[in-house]
């Protein structure tokens, strides 16, 4: 096996601020192996898309499915001559090997190392606090595929100004609020929910023709009948916390609606913790 060429550009690894003004079909971080080309007609770039990173775990014995979103690059390279057939010396396992390296040093993690039949996913941690999932695909045929997403995971709204509160309301007529959390299958309220709650009871002190029906959600874990129970649980527990301002209760429903209305798909932690939330509808 050829050394490792760990100063083999396979990044230009400018992880310290780099800004990308222009969108680029090319990653502006991750660049090719020496000697290859870029393939522009197998590659793609999107502003938001998904990727999913599948894995074998040999400390738990299961193959992971890990579903990661953000800017995504799909990157075809070519590493062969005028008549198709690979570069002398071209391997698979080099080009996968390198890639793995070049991430140790920049204090990545091979999530899944599998040289050996040209493939391995790995991650870099990014300036910005984000996380860059890459899978290296290579053939012996001498093309190799890069899938890269820049994971921007779900940012929550832990809670709402009063007039911020009523504008939303005003504007789109509900608001989901993501600050409020409960102990595991209970309906009894976490003390770190009071900053959420908070901006709900001065809106409704504010705002006195304000009316409001308080829904619980959940996300799919668990039978029907146990989330429909969960969350109508929850959302009377808001609504007993709010009451206990002084506000009319005639001002203020609850009701729960289990997994029945989600707003993004149960199949990622991602979605589903989108899923789980109290909905503030203005009535």
């Amino acid at each position: 096996m050829k050394k490792i060429m760990l100063s083999a550009v396979i990044f230009a690894l400018v992880f310290a601020a780099i800004a990308v003004a222009t969108v680029q079909k090319e990653h502006p971080l991750i660049k090719p192996f020496p000697g290859s080309k870029f393939v522009a007609d197998e590659s793609e770039y999107r502003n938001y898309h998904f990727y999913e990173f599948r894995y074998y775990d040999p400390v738990t014995d299961d193959t992971l499915d890990k579903v990661v979103k953000g800017k995504y690059w799909q990157l075809c390279y070519s590493m062969q001559d005028e008549n198709g057939e690979p570069l002398e010396g071209y391997s698979a396992f080099e080009v996968v090997e390198n890639y793995s390296a070049a991430a140790r040093e920049r204090g990545g993690r091979v999530v899944w190392d599998n040289a050996q039949n040209g493939e391995a996913i790995f991650t870099i941690p990014l300036s910005d606090g984000s996380t860059l999932w890459a899978y290296v695909e290579a053939y012996d045929h001498g093309l190799y595929y890069i899938y890269v997403v820049e994971e921007e995971g779900f940012k929550q709204k832990l809670s709402f100004g009063a007039d911020e509160l009523k504008k939303e309301l005003d504007s789109s007529g509900r608001v989901a609020i993501y600050g409020i959390y409960f102990d595991t299958n209970k309906a009894s309220l976490k003390p770190e929910s009071i900053a959420a709650l908070d901006g709900i009871v001065k809106a409704m002190i504010n705002y006195t023709d304000l009316r409001l029906e308080i829904q619980g959600h959940t996300d799919n874990t668990g039978t029907d009948e146990i989330n429909n129970k969960l969350s109508q649980q929850r959302s009377e527990a808001v609504r007993s916390y709010l009451l206990l301002f002084g506000i009319d209760g005639s001002r203020l429903t609850a009701a729960g609606y289990g997994s029945s209305k989600p707003v993004a798909s149960n199949d990622t932690e991602d979605g589903k913790a989108k899923n789980r939330r109290v909905e503030l509808v203005k009535k």
